[in-house]
């Protein structure tokens, strides 16, 4: 029995050597990319933990705090992300109903599924966490026992959110239908980091650059010197690594010794919950969710509308592709998120310091210009991983009935092509007119800008359907997922190379309209179409290339 566990962690195991081989590149581009990350994650915290270690009197006090709250933020992170996991790990996952049928006791699934759901959850934090904390022992000149000390810590510190996750999981699950919960979870979720990501920017925390913010600033620092709560983890385990930094005295062992016992006592109750009522709660978790006849009318009649002017064939399959998102919490919460990172990135052009005509101002004001083009073209592929690169997976199993239908397998890639290009153009094209008209940009600019959108929006849409159908899971139905695979950071890089390189090849000519404007010249027409015609010979080859190699992949699905 004891076995049990890992032989149910098995398929998971033999899926990823499976992948391995089928590509063994991949596995190596993985660690250069996690490498890279590392790298500049390590740095970063390096050179600010550096700064605040030379800062006098404070300094140590502010490295001291912020470590406790990496552990908050951290845990917050893990919290919300084992009980979104655990639900489809424990509760919706397709193989859950024949391992109940086989003589598997439920504390044994509980071990396995725990452990899948702890791994599923951390590993984004740990890309984070692992270099933030190698940086902590670097600048303070720790020794072996601190990097020991972490391993110690990061154990039970992760135990801790997945038992949590589980715990709040089975009780949700236990009262309420399995579906309405994913939806609440997965709609909720985005809401509130959303909100709390737009709240700290609107705290406008670059006043404190300002003489005049310093006031508020010191009070800010009088409260250095408390100590975080005494009854949350993630002051336990700063408690345990701050000692063997040097930073102050304290019993390391004691406070480890809370971690672990919070750990293995969650971990048992978690354990002792599930095998009571796991059976019953995956039966409740099996209702099916019943639309309300008005929303099913109502939504009937505006897909209808919406189609109604295009073709027969494009707009059926955009009315499929609509329904499907709008049924979908896991694709139409997404937009809640985004929408707090949109009005971000424009009330960042509005916080600028442009208002004056000196050097610095000018500088900056043409460097943001120069700069605009690409930033806007990442926001939108942002975006466009998000909703375009997972179409193909979407499709599902159900694949082959599109398939087989009597439709050019070319009409379907157009359909799905148009349903997600003007939408992104629309969306990049008004990012851009926004910043450029808070920048106070010449209208050529913008106008170059707005024209080479169009190739450029094109390709990253093509892209993201080639890349799709190369990289497709369709066993696979969460879309915030497929987001986050190996294929959605192939097409982030690819894509942010050609932003690149239009944003390069437009760079020269777009520079001199800016300086015939700031002197106040006339004429500029030639260099116009110079930026326009250099945008385009970037962006059409990558939109062709990505057009062909898309329907090869799209007839492999």
């Amino acid at each position: 029995m004891t076995g049990q566990p890992a032989l149910l962690l098995a398929p998971r195991l033999l899926a990823a050597r499976n992948v391995v081989r089928r590509a063994p590149g991949r596995p190596l581009l993985v660690a250069v990319l996690t490498t890279v990350f590392w790298a500049g994650c390590f740095s970063a915290f390096v050179r600010v933990l550096g700064y605040f270690q030379r800062l006098p009197d404070f300094g140590p006090l502010l490295t001291q705090r912020l470590l406790g709250l990496l552990f908050l933020c951290f845990g917050a992170v893990l919290l919300v992300s084992n009980t979104v996991t655990a639900l489809g790990t424990f509760y919706l996952a397709d193989d859950v109903a024949p391992l109940l049928a086989a003589p598997v006791p439920a504390r044994r699934l509980h071990h396995a599924r725990f452990v899948e759901t702890l791994l599923s959850s951390s590993w984004m934090v740990l890309v984070v966490m692992l270099p933030a904390l190698a940086a902590y022992g670097v600048v303070h000149d720790a020794g072996a026992t601190y990097y020991l000390g972490t391993v110690a810590v990061l154990v039970p510190f992760l135990v801790i959110p997945a038992a949590l996750g589980v715990l709040v999981t089975t009780v949700l699950v236990f009262l309420f239908p399995a579906r309405g919960v994913r939806d609440a979870l997965l709609a909720g979720t985005p809401l509130v980091l959303g909100a709390g990501v737009l709240a700290v920017r609107l705290l406008d925390p670059e006043r404190l650059a300002r003489p005049s913010g310093l006031a508020g600033f010191a009070g800010f620092l009088a409260d250095l010197g408390a100590p975080g709560s005494p009854w949350l983890p993630s002051t336990w385990a700063a408690e345990v690594l701050l000692p063997l930094l040097g930073s102050h005295g304290g019993d390391a062992l004691f406070h480890l010794g809370l971690l672990a016992s919070t750990a293995t006592m969650l971990f048992l109750v978690s354990a002792t919950l599930v095998e009571a009522v796991f059976l019953r709660a995956w039966t409740h978790a099996q209702t099916g969710r019943a639309e309300p006849a008005a929303a099913e009318r109502l939504l009937t009649r505006w897909l209808a509308g919406l189609v109604r002017p295009l073709p027969r064939i494009p707009g059926l399959l955009l009315a499929k592709d609509a329904a499907v998102f709008l049924r979908d919490a896991t694709q139409w919460s997404q937009l809640l998120l985004v929408g707090a990172l949109v009005a971000i990135y424009v009330y960042n052009f509005a916080a600028l310091p442009l208002d004056d005509d000196s050097p610095l101002a000018v500088a900056m004001r043409d460097l943001a210009a120069l700069l605009n083009l690409g930033l806007g073209a990442f926001v939108t592929t942002a975006v466009a991983v998000r909703f375009v690169y997972p179409m193909p997976s979407l499709e599902g199993r159900a694949w082959w009935i599109v398939r087989t239908a009597p439709v050019a397998l070319e009409r379907i890639w157009w359909a799905k092509f148009w349903g997600a290009f003007l939408p992104l153009l629309a969306f990049a094209s008004a990012l851009v007119f926004a910043t450029n008209a808070l920048l106070v940009v010449t209208p050529a600019v913008t106008a170059v800008f707005l024209v080479s959108l169009v190739p450029l929006v094109a390709a990253e849409v093509s892209l993201g359907l080639w890349l799709g159908a190369r990289h497709a899971t369709l066993d696979t139905r969460n879309a915030a997922q497929i987001a986050t695979s190996f294929g959605a950071i192939v097409y982030m890089l690819v894509s942010l190379c050609l932003i690149a390189l239009v944003v390069a090849a437009e760079s020269w000519p777009v520079a001199g309209l800016l300086g015939l404007a700031r002197s106040g010249m006339p004429g500029g027409l030639d260099l116009t179409l110079r930026a326009v015609a250099l945008g385009w010979v970037v962006s059409v080859p990558a939109f062709v290339v990505a057009w062909r190699r898309g329907l090869q992949a799209w007839s492999r699905l």
